[in-house]
């Protein structure tokens, strides 16, 4: 097989808005604008299950965590579902373990740390619309970002370093801003 060559596409019904590949590589997952979300199976293309992301009228992001146990959603409201990724493969219509609603706008990037700690969930509509989710207890960490310090803009992506050292966030501004995360000994 050639490099960059086409090998097949799959359809949902709709337009997709994000995707995400399982951390193994043998899934992808996708998020359409009217709030569905497809399981494939990358080798047979076919879909494994589709499941109604839980008051979602329009999708915009899709994380899936690197143990394969969350599925994050992220809406055109705000709000951000997380799942059992267990309970996604199986339903069509499962319940979230928690609806973070801490943004105001569309929940346009969502990232997970390598150690399925944090979620990270933001807004490249609003400057400054970033939160950090501690997962195990799926609360918001309140010292993330600084108050009083307008330095994200409107952050486009973002991600963890391999050991969860390093936070990083590219804005509109053309710069790829970079956090320490002391919790993590090792980047």
């Amino acid at each position: 097989m050639k490099t960059k060559e086409f090998v097949g596409s799959m359809k949902i019904n709709g337009r997709a808005i994000a995707s995400s590949f399982s951390p193994d590589g043998s899934r992808i997952y996708t998020h359409s604008d009217e709030g569905q979300v497809f399981i494939w199976d990358v080798k047979s293309r076919r879909c494994l299950n589709k499941f109604t992301d839980e008051g979602c009228l329009h999708g915009t992001s899709i994380a899936v965590s690197k143990n394969s146990q969350y599925i994050a959603c992220g809406s055109n409201s705000g709000v951000v579902n997380v799942y059992a990724h267990d309970d996604c493969i199986r339903e069509t219509s499962p319940k979230p373990l928690k609806a973070i609603m801490n943004l105001v706008t569309p929940a346009t990037s969502l990232a997970f740390n390598p150690t399925t700690e944090i979620l990270a969930m933001a807004s490249n509509i609003s400057d400054d619309a970033l939160k950090l989710v501690h997962i195990p207890s799926f609360t918001v960490f309140s010292n993330f970002p600084v108050f009083r310090r307008k330095l994200l803009y409107l952050a486009y992506c973002m991600d963890f370093s391999p050991r969860s050292g390093y936070f990083s966030i590219a804005n509109n501004k053309g710069k790829a801003l970079l956090y320490r995360l002391k919790h993590y000994s090792d980047f």
